[in-house]
């Protein structure tokens, strides 16, 4: 069979560019140091090594969320622990107050360091992060808690969660309900405790004694959310770890797949190279000739 001019220069053509694509390819992968580039390389790996990304993903996510969480609860222990040492700073004033005779100066000295730890303690209470109000439960652009009698809970006592894995989720936030053990009558009795320092009564020893009684339940309500806090902690420590170790399985089974044999793409690469060199000559010495015939 006759081979026309034209018809050989196009099988040539095409043998090397299939040859170059072949280059291209092992280049590529040497390039990145994977030997799954393109869909076309192996689909069904691909696949696989989609659904690991996603995988991966989902666990930096993940460790991210848990991150954030542990940073607010941070935040959240450092408040609730200066509320309970306020509570005890209180108590220690009550005591003062209920079990010594005290002249007029020393009461109003306690007075006044009561006054000032109650709106410490509101304070805490209507802390504000970012913009919101940390103790307000879901309403977090309104105060916690008014500042004066009655000391209306003026928020919810609603909590936000935070996604931390596939299948949980975990609370990011406290409210001023939770930590007052859901009544306001600490701010009440402390109140009272005041008015009865400043012009005792009959009621003097009961008032104060009430006092006390509530400012040590407030104590332990504040600590139990402190305890709540602390187990959720060592929770979502455990969690991240699980994450880690989840990001990195996957990242091994991803290099199991797509870890480029470097010796045997070398290999492939020298051998197309080879052979792009070979069909080039052969390309060259047939043009230069003045016909196929003298090959035929």
């Amino acid at each position: 069979m006759r081979v026309s001019d034209s018809q050989f220069s196009a099988m040539m053509s095409l043998a090397m560019m299939g040859t170059n694509a072949e280059i291209n390819k092992v280049t590529q992968k040497i390039a990145t140091g994977n030997k799954i580039n393109n869909l076309s390389d192996d689909p069904a790996a691909t696949v696989k090594l989609q659904g690991l990304d996603r995988t991966i993903s989902s666990a930096e996510q993940y460790q991210d969320n848990i991150t954030n969480v542990q940073a607010k609860y941070s935040q959240y222990e450092t408040y609730m622990m200066t509320l309970n040492d306020i509570t005890l700073e209180m108590n220690d004033l009550l005591l003062q107050a209920k079990n010594s005779t005290v002249d007029s100066e020393s009461a109003t000295g306690i007075v006044n360091e009561l006054q000032s730890l109650k709106q410490e303690a509101l304070d805490i209470l209507n802390k504000q992060s970012d913009g919101v109000y940390l103790f307000s439960g879901t309403d977090v652009y309104s105060p916690a808690i008014s500042e004066s009698p009655p000391y209306e809970l003026l928020a919810n006592d609603n909590h936000r969660e935070t996604k931390v894995s596939d299948d949980k989720s975990v609370v990011n936030n406290f409210t001023a309900s939770q930590v007052l053990g859901g009544t306001s009558e600490f701010f009440l009795a402390i109140d009272a405790a005041i008015e009865e320092i400043q012009n005792p009564s009959d009621d003097f020893q009961t008032t104060l004694g009430n006092a006390l009684d509530v400012t040590s339940d407030t104590r332990t309500s504040v600590m139990n959310s402190v305890s709540v806090l602390g187990a959720n902690y060592s929770t979502l420590d455990r969690m991240m770890q699980n994450s880690i170790d989840t990001a990195l399985y996957a990242s091994t089974v991803q290099s199991d797949i797509n870890a480029l044999d470097y010796a045997e793409a070398s290999v492939r690469l020298t051998q197309s190279l080879t052979s792009l060199e070979a069909t080039q000559k052969t390309f060259v010495s047939v043009m230069s000739s003045a016909t196929l015939f003298d090959l035929m």
